[in-house]
């Protein structure tokens, strides 16, 4: 092929010489001056044309490599892929082309690249994450040279994080020792292995009703009845638990206790403590999955610590306040349970991390991760006043007037189809919603939608929103 006189490297530039180099060869690609299958030149041959050092060259031709824009033949050299990054990356489809199911938020939100609005997603946009604090501890990581970087970690995790929480747990009063925590791949992972220990098919498990959207798809490949408790803005439907619980002998009950997803909203003190008393009566488990804590006000109620995990199965992680990238989550139960469920957790998938484990140790006790948590708070508390008063502008009911947290949930204005076909018709606008159908058990049709108040300042979103108010007026 012709001389690559088109990368023009600039040793004056911050970017390295690499970095120049990769882009050079992904933008000739997306210029159209390279195509597929053309051989590159040589390492030597670009190394002497650019006046690099062939190792220069090496580490570029690997790194496009491992992008897929190059292909590596042995004996023949490099070549350009069939594909390159911009086309590779590129959604497979239309917008509006894909059908909304059921499962749609397990799987097309997370792999969604393109420029949609994210407002039914369940993260937190990355400048809102604890970004800082994460680039300052993987300097600190990479300065320690440790063979626990290459090996397995603990069946249970990294113990001077499991200790940290262990101390945590402590100031919320609830009574554990680092050996009843277990690490995970963030509380997702933490839910389907006690669903996995706790229940077998035919099983009776009791969810809210709306509940957690992948919780109900977990439950579900265990074999297990999945039941829904009605979930109000004002706090479970103890008479129907009640009920349920003495039809059903339930094994278990799933909650959220503050900052409910997808409601937004807490249980009272008083609400906890009869469904503790239920439990008892009605021999099941509490699995409380408590990830929203940190950013619930202060004196939110809590079961584990009314109950001394006892029959709690308490759940958290650290996904919302400092990266949802780092995974890591934990369970914190019974010293007996303790053990069946870290059996569980090595058959699934045998250790977790022990890298992100001490990425997130680090963070959490350099000292700044406090004014994190708290400048987060007060950041959603704006923006979800702001997106309730602009949900309310456009035709929408608020369900619930939540205290905290990144959700709130409003019905559609009077008129309009169900949520799912309101979703449907979003895509083609680019903008992903939640429809509420997604977190009933029940799987029936619903009128009103989830949206996340971080996602939901594009004025897109208000203009699909303020088009089909003026619909159906």
């Amino acid at each position: 092929m012709k001389r690559l006189a088109l990368f023009e490297l600039d040793r004056e530039r911050p970017q390295s010489l690499v970095d120049q180099l990769v882009g050079a060869v992904t933008g000739a690609l997306a210029a159209h001056l390279l195509r597929a299958g053309m051989r590159m030149p040589s390492v030597r041959q670009l190394a002497q044309e650019q006046g690099v050092s062939t190792f220069t060259v090496v580490e570029a031709y690997d790194r496009l490599v491992a992008q897929g824009v190059l292909v590596a033949r042995r004996g023949a050299g490099f070549f350009v892929a069939g594909k390159g990054p911009s086309e590779a990356s590129m959604p497979q489809r239309e917008p509006g082309a894909l059908d909304i199911g059921n499962t749609w938020l397990l799987s097309e939100v997370f792999a969604d690249n393109s420029d949609s609005v994210k407002a039914g997603c369940g993260w937190l946009p990355a400048t809102w994450v604890d970004e800082a604090g994460v680039h300052g501890a993987l300097r600190q990581l990479a300065k320690d040279v440790l063979p626990e970087f290459v090996n397995y970690g603990q069946p249970r995790g990294y113990l001077p994080l499991r200790q940290w929480i262990a101390r945590r747990l402590e100031d919320m009063a609830i009574d554990v020792r680092p050996e009843q925590v277990i690490l995970t791949h963030g509380a997702t992972q933490a839910l389907d292995v006690i669903a996995r220990t706790l229940l077998r098919p035919g099983d009776t498990v009791l969810v809210e009703e709306p509940g957690y959207c992948n919780l109900l798809e977990i439950l579900a490949r265990t074999g297990a009845r999945v039941i829904g408790v009605r979930r109000t803005p004002q706090g479970l439907d103890l008479a129907q638990l009640d009920i349920l619980a003495s039809q059903y002998s339930p094994r278990a009950l799933f909650l959220n206790t503050a900052l409910q997803n997808p409601m937004g909203t807490s249980l009272t003190p008083a609400c906890v403590h009869r469904v503790l008393q239920l439990a008892e009566r009605h021999d099941f488990h509490i699995v409380e999955d408590d990830i929203y804590r940190d950013l619930a006000p202060q004196g939110t109620a809590l079961f584990a610590a009314l109950d001394g995990l006892n029959r709690v199965i308490y759940v958290n992680s650290f996904s919302k306040t400092i990266s949802p990238s780092t995974r890591v989550g934990y369970i914190a139960c019974t010293a007996a349970l303790c053990g069946d469920l870290t059996r569980t957790k090595m058959v699934a998938g045998l250790t977790t991390s022990e890298i992100n484990e001490r990425l997130v140790h680090t963070i959490l006790t350099e000292g700044r991760h406090r004014k994190h948590v708290e400048r987060l708070g007060d950041r959603l508390a704006r923006a979800r006043g702001q997106v309730s008063t602009r949900l309310a502008d456009s035709g929408m009911t608020l369900l619930a007037e939540p205290a905290g947290g990144m959700f709130v949930c409003a019905s559609l204005p009077e008129g309009a189809p169900h949520a799912r076909e309101v979703a449907q018709q979003a895509l083609a606008a680019g903008v992903i919603l939640a429809p509420g159908e997604f977190f009933m058990a029940s799987g029936v049709p619903t009128h009103w939608l989830r949206f996340n108040v971080a996602f939901s300042d594009d004025p897109r979103l208000y203009r699909f929103l303020d088009a089909l108010a003026d619909r159906y007026a």
